[in-house]
């Protein structure tokens, strides 16, 4: 009986332990998989929907490689491989929780909700990792190799005083009305502030074949980088060729100017429409009205002019004739030649106009600080599936080639951009990528100043074909199929970034705003 009585105990109690158990085991076997779904919820559908964004971006680009040139098809596979980083962590992560019980089923029905919808709404749902956010970037650092911008010592050397005189100085025009900063304002952040530059009002003939165009800014122009300037790329450095030699429209010697900054310095003193005017026996830089003015006479006519008035309230150290000597050992205004005027306003402009405080070379520098969560989200999309760096690559942003965004002109004179310099008809509607170093003080945007906001110039990258079936006002379309068909492959395959992403790259174009920049338009 008492061995009975016993085994009687132990069976209640084994009974009461089960009972007790039960609740463990369901734990284990359906609650626990539900509250670890629950915690990596966010993050799962955040990473499922960076995934399937970068994926659709990968086909939708397969199409254009082909017509791409070796630089840019080797940037487009860096693009797309940042672009998919987010697949290894999905990966890891629905690893973890299979691992830890969470069914096929579940993770599968989670991926489809969060990529069912195109516009992605769970792509922010993730908490911050900001640790893989640097993680990518060093990535994209060493894919793009990217480094800070190298800053030359400001020092005002009687060259650099020399060019910053000639730079405000509106005896470099013909009427004594206008000077280098009245286009290149420092309010406007050294662009032209307005859609189009202001031309001054010359005869019909003096007017160029180029229609009037969107002021560019001036910052880091003398970085080696740069091989062309203007919209269409009249000005190049013919470096490819090994000549070393520089190329302009006008007929001017061109073997002493030290950069491409210092020959487009000089070149707006002798085109009528920027600073010369209309020539006529009023103008004192041109006063022959016949035939076109000669540069060289043009610039002659400058220093003769410079020298002769230079008492105005100017000391003896900083008059032209002590500057021009101290930076040439010239002593007469018939000594000065084109470059000395050129590579004087070139020495300015490269040493005032440059990046040297910026968050986005601070971070490339090791402060991982100096950028915020949001500029990394904005880098990586810059950087990854945006596309961005394709074409805006490099330490100033721009590969200084040719492309078409499909920009609208809806003027009756269409710009024909790069054809205006090589006469090729494959040119057409062609124009030059613009560096992006404080692009968010340089509005408004494209060759004819047709986006006002950053907003609007990302959203016409990512959708190019969006006024190819728009009619103007006389009710043809607004443009012609040679403007369609010059639209950048890169950009040819429909876009998938989001209207959130569009102000995540903003918040990484801020990042390459200078501080001192940034006071200066303010």
């Amino acid at each position: 009986m008492r061995l009975r009585a016993v085994l009687d105990i132990l069976f209640r109690i084994a009974i009461i332990g089960v009972g007790l158990s039960m609740p463990i085991w369901l734990y284990l076997a359906e609650l626990r998989p539900r509250v670890l779904m629950h915690r990596a919820g966010d993050d799962l559908r955040a990473l499922a929907a960076a995934c399937d964004q970068a994926l659709r971006t990968a086909d939708a680009s397969a199409e254009t490689r082909d017509r791409l040139d070796a630089a840019q098809a080797s940037r487009l596979e860096h693009a797309l491989e940042i672009g998919r980083l987010p697949c290894k962590r999905y990966a890891a992560l629905t690893e973890q929780l299979l691992s830890e019980g969470v069914s096929r089923h579940a993770l599968a029905a989670l991926r489809l909700a969060a990529t069912a919808d195109p516009s992605y709404p769970d792509l922010r749902a993730g908490r911050a990792d900001v640790e893989a956010l640097d993680a990518h970037l060093r990535v994209a650092a060493r894919l793009y190799g990217l480094a800070p911008l190298p800053v030359k010592e400001d020092v005002p050397d009687p060259k650099f005083r020399l060019g910053k005189r000639l730079f405000f100085d509106p005896a470099l025009s013909g009427q004594g009305e206008r000077s280098c900063a009245t286009c290149h304002g420092l309010a406007a952040a050294t662009a032209g502030g307005a859609a189009l530059e202001a031309r001054l009002d010359v005869s019909p003939e003096w007017l160029p074949n180029v229609p009037a165009r969107n002021v560019p800014d001036l910052w880091n122009r003398d970085h080696n980088d740069v091989s062309a300037m203007l919209w269409d790329g009249r000005l190049q450095a013919l470096t490819t060729a090994g000549q070393g030699a520089f190329v302009l429209p006008e007929t001017l010697v061109t073997g002493r100017f030290e950069n491409l900054m210092a020959l487009q310095s000089v070149r707006p003193i002798f085109v009528p429409v920027e600073m010369l005017g209309e020539p006529g026996a009023s103008n004192a830089l041109a006063p022959d009205a016949a035939g076109t003015p000669a540069p060289e006479a043009v610039l002659a006519r400058v220093a003769r002019r410079l020298f002769g008035d230079d008492a105005r309230g100017q000391s003896e150290a900083e008059s032209y004739r002590a500057l021009f000597r101290e930076s040439y050992g010239v002593a007469t205004a018939d000594e000065v030649r084109p470059s000395h005027l050129g590579n004087a306003l070139a020495h300015y402009i490269e040493i005032e106009f440059q990046s040297r405080d910026t968050p986005w070379d601070r971070y490339l520098a090791g402060d991982l600080s100096a950028i915020s969560e949001d500029q990394k989200r904005g880098a990586l999309l810059f950087y990854g599936i945006g596309k961005c760096a394709v074409c805006h690559s490099g330490a100033i942003f721009s590969d200084f080639g040719f492309h078409s965004v499909g920009v609208p002109d809806r003027r009756d004179e269409k710009d024909l951009g790069r054809v205006y310099a090589t006469g090729m008809p494959g040119d057409r509607f062609l124009f030059r990528t613009p560096p992006l170093r404080n692009v968010t003080l340089t509005a408004p945007y494209f060759h004819n100043g047709q986006a006002g906001t950053l907003v609007e110039a990302i959203r016409q990258h990512l959708d190019p074909y969006r006024n190819a079936r728009v009619y103007a006002e006389d009710g043809a379309h607004l443009m012609e199929p040679a403007e369609i068909d010059a639209i950048s492959p890169i950009l040819a395959s429909h876009a998938l970034i989001t209207d959130d992403q569009i102000e995540l790259l903003i918040d990484f174009l801020e990042s390459l705003e200078d501080r001192g920049a940034g006071a200066m338009s303010r």
